[in-house]
């Protein structure tokens, strides 16, 4: 029971918009464990000593993403808890982008970070830092939060702010794609504000609302990517150029219902928008359901759009002169056009025997897959305008690629130990 607890109100005490999937799937399968909810007896909890062994693959785009992960946390005398993660993403990337601007690459990404929370009756405060290093981006932040219980432990109120710093880079290279040097090609700076509320409307049924909003400054594009722009029958690339500031707006409801026959089903709603323009909203439904005493599923689907930003374009038409160059603002990122995608994922959870591990208070194995599908609508696949056909003409005249697509596969494997 106390484990149950500790999940839920630990969950209520979180923003809605970055809970992670295996704490928050934690919780979703205490409600479903426990039935219902006594609240009289939730009071504000500090997390488990639990020590987490993850590894992480993504394939798509001819991109893959992989690494492992190791999350450790211990309390000290009830009235606080530390933590610390080491992360890393082995990268290799062949992707659109690359191959029509570059070269494929391989590189590697560790992040460390670290925290601790601080117990004080029902409130909850936590600082954290973290460490991000590849060999062309260097990131620093630190992020703190305060929530707060209410009305008999039926309410949360959730503040939370981080800023961060980044040093943007480009690589140099030798003939034969070795990195023998970087140039620094600018810095940005980071800030988050967020607000939540969290309300147990019945023992079956919680409702959390969130709102967020960040300020970016700074160096803010790509330096390797560049922009297509006409040039008489042809194409040249050209770096592109963003604005310096960027303000974003986001704002959230999540739904979590217990079902009577042991089962939960959770809902969430997310809207977007910026100041570049864009306008993004995704949908989320989850099903978790128990088999006997040690088996836990979850089937999840996930639907996402997006508007472009104001000054994206897919190309062009015009080549700029050199004072435009130095003022145009234009870009061709494709995660910048308008595009959606659909996510189908499921996630499997078995709870460990702890006779054969009685060192630990409790033992899971978990195992994660999502396809992710997405679709451009104004991102041409620039591959086909330089692939030529049998009589070395091109396949698709430069301009007129039919829109890009592409799937993604995204594994999660992790062991959790209490203790």
């Amino acid at each position: 029971m106390a484990v149950i607890k500790t999940l839920l109100v630990k969950t209520l005490m979180t923003n809605p918009l970055v809970i992670g999937k295996a704490l928050l799937y934690r919780v979703l399968c205490a409600l479903i464990i426990l039935g219902s909810i006594q609240y009289q007896a939730f009071a504000a909890v500090l997390p488990e000593d639990r020590a987490d062994f993850a590894f992480h693959s993504y394939e798509g785009d001819n991109s893959e993403f992989r690494g492992p992960s190791v999350l450790i946390r211990k309390q000290f005398a009830n009235r606080a808890s530390i933590w610390a993660n080491y992360y890393v993403d082995m990268n290799s990337a062949a992707s659109v982008d690359v191959e029509t601007q570059g070269s494929a690459y391989t590189e590697e990404r560790t992040e460390i970070s670290g925290g601790i929370d601080f117990l004080h009756d029902r409130t909850l405060l936590s600082l954290s830092v973290t460490n991000s290093s590849e060999n062309d981006y260097e990131a620093d932040s630190i992020a703190f939060s305060l929530s707060q219980e209410f009305f008999g432990d039926l309410s949360t109120l959730s503040l939370s702010y981080s800023t961060g710093e980044d040093e943007v880079y480009q690589n140099v290279r030798d003939a034969d794609r070795n990195i023998v040097d970087r140039t620094l090609e600018g810095e940005a700076t980071h800030q988050r504000f967020s607000l939540g509320w969290t309300q147990i409307m019945t023992k079956s049924w919680i409702l959390s609302l969130n709102a967020e909003a960040s300020v970016d400054e700074g160096f803010l594009r790509n330096p390797y990517r560049s922009a297509r722009a006409l040039n008489n029958d042809n194409f040249t690339s050209i770096p592109e150029l963003y604005p310096t500031t960027r303000n974003s707006q986001a704002y959230a409801i999540k739904s979590m219902y217990y079902l009577p026959y042991r089962a939960a089903i959770q809902l969430e709603y997310r809207v977007f928008n910026d100041s570049w323009d864009i306008e993004a909203s995704n949908y989320q439904i989850k099903y978790i359901h128990p088999f006997g005493k040690h088996w836990i599923t979850e089937l999840r689907v996930r639907a996402y759009e997006q508007t472009q930003a104001e000054f994206y374009s897919d190309f062009l038409e015009f080549l700029p002169n050199e004072e435009q160059l130095q003022t145009l603002i234009r870009a061709s990122d494709k995660e910048l056009g308008t595009y959606d995608n659909i996510t189908l994922g499921f996630a499997l959870s078995y709870e460990v025997e702890t006779k054969w591990l009685s060192w630990f208070d409790k033992v899971s194995v978990n195992f994660a897959y999502d396809r992710v599908s997405t679709s451009y609508d104004n991102f041409s696949d620039k591959r086909l305008g330089q692939a030529v056909n049998e009589n070395d003409g091109r396949l698709f005249p430069i301009g007129t690629e039919p829109a890009f697509s592409f799937d993604a596969d995204i594994v999660r494997m992790f062991l959790s130990f209490w203790y």
